[in-house]
């Protein structure tokens, strides 16, 4: 996993199957619609699973709700990994 030296955040195409973050931004190109689905900074997201062909992945958002993004989609939210 690809992680920002910085701060341990990082995109979230880059989250394992199963692990679960906290989204820390979402770059301001993609805000907008993504805002709109639900993914805003302070959310759960979790890995759910991907496609057979390998994208697009289903993202368990909140908890509660199932939506599928791109890889292309999901480079544009940065996360950050919750501690257990």
């Amino acid at each position: 996993m690809f992680l920002c030296k910085k701060n341990g955040v990082f995109q979230l195409d880059k989250l394992n199957r199963g692990e679960t973050a906290v989204i820390a931004e979402i770059k301001a190109a993609a805000g907008g619609r993504l805002a709109e689905m639900g993914f805003v900074a302070g959310e759960s997201i979790q890995n759910g699973f991907t496609s057979p062909a390998g994208d697009p992945t289903a993202y368990l958002l909140g908890g509660c709700s199932l939506v599928a993004l791109r890889k292309s989609e999901a480079k544009n939210i940065l996360v950050k990994i919750i501690a257990d």
